[in-house]
């Protein structure tokens, strides 16, 4: 179909071949099993000219047509501009410190992107639901998700300092044994809340550095001296090779790589 309205777009086998860097005799040969194929005459053929029949043009208008969906289908796949919604599962946390301050950079620069953001601690069925990507803090399940590092983020234990007596912890079990401690007085599912909790008084809580960096450097948040500071790995996870994922969430995949580190280096802490 493309050598076709290649021959009818220029005029002539010779014009056409240049176009399409083939042999004019290739092109020709390949007309002639076109139209052997559909049974018609597609093109008269003089010395000098081709003169496109009633039957040829009928073809022409449809072959423009099934060529152009099939560009759109391409597009929307991944092969042309980045365009459509990608579904990002991740915690508060993530979202609010480390994905929010690159976001607008990412939308100046792909125009047509849209971000769905589907917040959570706790882990989500990607196969079960229309996710695309998921960001993930700890060891990672075996599984047939493939995995990108987001870095490693220190876990760090801090406190107001006139904070009440007692422990902020997770409400649910988590799968890293770094996590295990004692009874916690205040209980939450997302850590950027008890990073909260901590921050206005409630207690002392275990949590990302990269979530208090800000209140570190203000004074509202003090590490606990002689805490013991453990590190926890980040990955964005996805379902599929990156060679075939869509062109919209495999440019959100590098970018997260590249911009969406835990570990990238901040501003001034102070303990």
């Amino acid at each position: 179909m493309e050598v076709f309205l290649t021959v009818v777009d220029e005029g002539s086998f010779s014009a056409a071949a240049l176009a399409r860097r083939m042999t004019p005799s290739a092109v020709s040969k390949m007309m002639t099993r076109l139209e052997q194929r559909l049974g018609v005459t597609l093109m008269r053929r003089t010395t000098r000219h081709i003169h496109i029949t009633d039957e040829g043009h009928a073809f022409a208008r449809s072959a423009r047509a099934i060529l152009a969906a099939l560009d759109q289908a391409e597009r929307e796949v991944g092969c042309g501009p980045v365009a459509g919604i990608v579904r990002i599962a991740t915690s508060s946390a993530y979202a609010n410190h480390i994905f929010a301050p690159i976001l607008p950079d990412l939308l100046r620069q792909h125009p047509d992107l849209e971000i769905e953001l589907v917040i959570g601690d706790g882990l989500v069925d990607m196969g079960g639901q229309p996710i695309d990507l998921a960001v993930r803090a700890g060891p990672l399940p075996d599984s047939a998700m493939m995995t990108r590092s987001l870095g490693v983020s220190d876990i760090i234990t801090v406190r107001a300092p006139d904070g009440l007596p007692g422990n902020l912890g997770f409400a649910y079990a988590r799968r890293d044994p770094i996590w295990k401690e004692g009874a916690n007085r205040v209980r939450a599912t997302d850590g950027n809340t008890l990073a909260a909790l901590a921050r206005h008084g409630s207690g002392t809580v275990r949590v990302g550095r990269f979530i208090v960096k800000e209140e570190l450097a203000r004074g509202q948040l003090r590490i606990v001296a002689e805490s013991p500071v453990v590190r926890e790995e980040f990955h964005v996870v996805y379902l599929g090779k990156s060679v075939a994922l869509p062109a919209r969430v495999s440019t959100v995949v590098e970018y997260l790589v590249q911009k969406g580190r835990v570990d990238q280096k901040h501003g001034p802490e102070t303990a």
